[in-house]
């Protein structure tokens, strides 16, 4: 009898052990197809959904939308900020805590007085390792992408030069950041069935110097998205000794002119005036993050 029980025990442990490998499969592969759509060249696609299966489930969730985003119809539009945190940045990381926070936020919603799309965004802080920032509760579960109104203040915890490894793992972070936000808008529209558009915007102040060094696989990333769904946007920082050229940088990642946008240093710049120039850019990152028909160009100009 005992052997009879151990026996039944252990067929029940197997069928629930296959089971969940066929779910978790199974999500893969659902996940896999909507991140798919985001693509119209299959390499770039395998390249970003191999991405995603690697990173763990709880960097990927967002607020749920309320019933009230459900019906508007304005749909969802998932944006992921990569902020550079390399040792060159400790010039502006107080910065960046401080009128990111205070700008971003409220130009933001002023900018987008008449879109009726949902929001929710999420990032990543790099140098030469990449982590998830902005983690909070929602409905007691760890959530990395959030509604304008709930989105954390960016603080030392989240955001420091020296909290990093050093170096500049910029083509990692963008594959990276890529992988993490359509893993959540594949989630999204595997659940309520709204196709989201993604926005990949990138703040920093210099050029990768990490694995992998050849740009070409963030380039086919890039090129190989469906553009009337998917954005890249580079803004570069001048924190002196930098890019010469951030134009024809942007462009080695595949990244359009319209949506590379540099901030250059004056000589004999003051430190308000440097303040000036890095709220300007934060005040324009928020222009194009408030309209999908928004270039950086375009919001720079403004």
């Amino acid at each position: 009898n005992l052997r009879y029980i151990c026996f039944i025990f252990s067929l029940i442990i197997f069928y629930e052990a296959n089971r969940f490998v066929h779910d978790v499969r199974e999500n893969d592969l659902r996940h896999g197809k909507h991140i798919a759509s985001f693509f119209r060249d299959p390499n770039a696609s395998d390249i970003v959904t191999i991405k995603a299966q690697q990173i763990a489930a709880p960097i990927v969730r967002g607020q749920d939308l309320t019933m009230e985003e459900v019906t508007m119809g304005g749909g969802l539009r998932v944006i992921c900020l990569l902020f550079d945190r390399s040792p060159s940045m400790e010039s502006v990381e107080q910065m960046l805590r401080e009128d990111f926070s205070r700008e971003y936020v409220p130009a933001l919603n002023d900018a987008r007085q008449d879109d009726i799309s949902a929001l929710r965004i999420g990032g990543v802080a790099f140098s030469g390792d990449i982590k998830a920032i902005w983690k909070a509760e929602h409905n007691g579960q760890p959530c990395y992408f959030h509604a304008l109104a709930n989105l954390p203040a960016l603080t030392g915890r989240e955001y420091g030069t020296r909290t990093g490894s050093g170096g500049t793992a910029l083509h990692q972070a963008i594959i990276d950041g890529t992988a993490r936000a359509m893993a959540f808008a594949a989630q999204v529209q595997q659940e309520t069935g709204i196709a989201p558009d993604v926005d990949i915007l990138t703040l920093s102040d210099g050029a990768n110097n990490e694995h992998p060094h050849d740009p070409g696989v963030v380039k086919t990333v890039i090129e190989g998205r469906d553009k009337s769904r998917v954005r890249y946007g580079w803004f570069y920082f001048d924190t002196g000794g930098g890019i010469t050229d951030p134009y024809a940088y942007g462009r080695s990642l595949g990244i359009d002119d319209e949506f590379i946008q540099p901030f250059m240093a004056k000589k004999g710049e003051t430190p308000d005036e440097r303040r000036k120039r890095f709220r300007r850019m934060v005040r324009v990152m928020s222009r194009v993050s408030a309209s999908k028909g928004t270039s950086a160009v375009q919001a720079a100009a403004a």
